[in-house]
């Protein structure tokens, strides 16, 4: 009995030891710093700056309810974008987001099509194509070349015919030649503007020429404009205000033709003012588009994006553009 008394007497002793033992270490901490150092703290005053990155970063944001300085537009237009290129700023804003006819700016895509198998080494400058057959262009007014099947000419004179002259031949040439037919290539077209983020589009052929199910918008080539500007083959063809091509004929004659620009700001149609340089461009006329002129250009060293969709005339096309310069000032 006194046996269980002294084993009982232990176990509360050694219980209640325990116990202080763990409160004493639980409210007795060592000094976890070293009291002769003083550590230094920065307060900032003002609030973090952000460096914007991702689409932000390279675009300009344009929201469907946008109207910017629009009211020199909305009369002759059926949308007009211009974008200060340096600060991402939409300068004039009017149907920006709204579908309409590209006409010929559509081949801007087509060049950026090609210019992806240029250089991923699918094809060449240098290639030389022979034409199978004959291209049908039927459309009235539309520019076509005088080449015919059995006609060879190099992708780097095609290309230069393509965003130039604006021949619609050469277009189909170039989409049969990358895309292995024109279906296939507009696939190809619609695929990279899905990639660069002009996903108001819709394209069914290489020219532009009119379809109802053949659409852009002002804010995508505004994007396909700037897409361009990645491509020296572009910027190099759309200085030109003159070229002559060859071509060898079926009966293997070499041939030439002499071409102008359809930017008449190049043409010399009207001018341009002395600090204004174009560095690529692309222009349109249909029936149903109207006239159109998409820009990048450098205005006193600053770089700016211009589009205009005109409902009235090629007079007035070229007037709105003048606006849109005497607007970045």
């Amino acid at each position: 009995m006194n046996k269980i008394f002294i084993y009982f007497f232990l176990l509360i002793i050694i219980c209640i030891g325990s116990i202080g033992y763990c409160f004493f270490k639980n409210t007795h901490f060592d000094n976890a710093y070293n009291d002769s150092k003083d550590s230094e703290v920065y307060v900032s005053m003002s609030l973090p700056v952000y460096k914007l990155g991702g689409y932000q970063s390279e675009y300009a944001v344009v929201t469907e309810s946008d109207d910017i300085q629009s009211d020199q537009f909305k009369n002759d237009c059926y949308a007009a974008l211009l974008v200060d290129n340096e600060t991402n700023t939409p300068l004039v804003s009017y149907n920006s987001l709204r579908r309409i006819y590209p006409a010929s700016t559509t081949k801007l895509m087509t060049a950026l099509v090609v210019c992806d198998a240029l250089y991923d080494g699918k094809i060449s400058l240098d290639d030389d194509v022979t034409l199978s057959h004959d291209i049908i262009i039927d459309e009235e007014g539309a520019l076509v070349s005088q080449l015919n099947a059995g006609c060879t000419i190099s992708v780097r004179n095609l290309m230069y015919g393509l965003l130039m002259r604006s021949y619609n031949d050469f277009a189909v040439i170039l989409a049969e030649y990358v895309g292995g037919d024109v279906g296939t290539f507009c696939q190809m077209m619609n695929d990279k503007a899905s990639e660069i983020g002009a996903t108001g589009s819709h394209f069914v052929n290489p020219h532009g020429l009119h379809d109802d199910n053949h659409y852009v918008t002002a804010y995508d080539m505004y994007i396909i404009l700037k897409e361009a500007e990645k491509y020296d083959i572009i910027k190099e063809i759309d200085t030109y205000n003159s070229f002559t091509y060859t071509y060898t004929n079926s009966q293997g004659v070499e041939m030439k033709d002499d071409i102008s620009p359809t930017n008449q700001f190049l043409a010399g149609t009207y001018k341009l003012p002395s600090n204004i340089t174009i560095e690529s461009w692309k222009t349109g006329t249909t029936e149903a588009a109207g006239n159109v002129l998409a820009m990048n250009v450098l205005i006193d060293g600053k770089s700016y994006t211009m589009f205009v969709a005109d409902g009235t005339s090629q007079d007035d096309l070229y007037n709105k553009i003048g606006t849109m310069f005497n607007m970045t000032n």
